[in-house]
């Protein structure tokens, strides 16, 4: 039978993924009862559920074995505030969100006191208008690869050879190095006892 119960107690040790569930109307607590799951084999979906929440559990007579088939919302438990009719998402405990929006066409993931690790083989990202960073520092360790013009706003400080086959104009370069390229410097010659020109424009 269909019964509605308040979850009590979360399981763990040997009881993961199991939760007993208090029934009111009949004024008891069951047995460990399991929770329910997309995937429990080789693939695996995880998601506790938090004591107090409202649950329906197919139960026998004496309610005594059974299983949580869902969780249920309730005043208390309302959908999120970004939720609606062409939302998809989750919303985790510490307030982090992540959810698409069908209407908007839009991937969302707000999380602004969470870190982000991934560790992968490879990672293949195709705009096709743009990518925007925003960050205070990033550091990137290994060789970069550009093809394609770059701008940059501001001064670029090198503790290795710097190596232009062009001009470089517009921009200061501060380099800690034993030596520093920047293809082949002409200075025009001047009278003796003069100061040469600066490198010619090109060189």
């Amino acid at each position: 039978m269909l019964r509605l119960g308040v979850l009590s107690e979360l399981g763990s040790g040997e009881h993961l993924g199991y939760v007993r569930v208090s029934f009111d109307e009949v004024d008891m607590v069951s047995a460990w009862l399991p929770l329910p799951s997309t995937a429990t084999k080789t693939a695996k979906d995880w998601r506790p559920i938090e004591v107090g929440s409202q649950v329906a559990c197919l139960m026998d007579s004496e309610c005594e074995q059974g299983v949580v088939v869902a969780v249920l919302w309730s005043d208390a438990d309302i959908p999120p505030d970004w939720a609606n009719d062409q939302t998809v998402g989750i919303q985790f405990a510490d307030g982090a969100k992540l959810y698409y929006d069908c209407d908007a066409h839009k991937a969302i993931f707000e999380a602004p006191d969470t870190s982000l690790e991934a560790k992968i083989k490879e990672a293949k990202i195709e705009a096709s208008e743009k990518v925007k960073l925003k960050c205070d520092k990033m550091e990137v360790t290994g060789d970069v690869d550009i093809t394609g013009n770059v701008s940059v706003s501001g001064s670029i400080d090198a503790v290795d050879d710097i190596r232009s086959k062009a001009a470089i104009e517009g921009m200061t370069v501060t380099a800690v190095a034993t030596q520093t390229g920047l293809g082949t410097h002409i200075h025009v010659s001047a009278a003796p006892g003069s100061p040469t020109s600066p490198p010619a424009p090109g060189t």
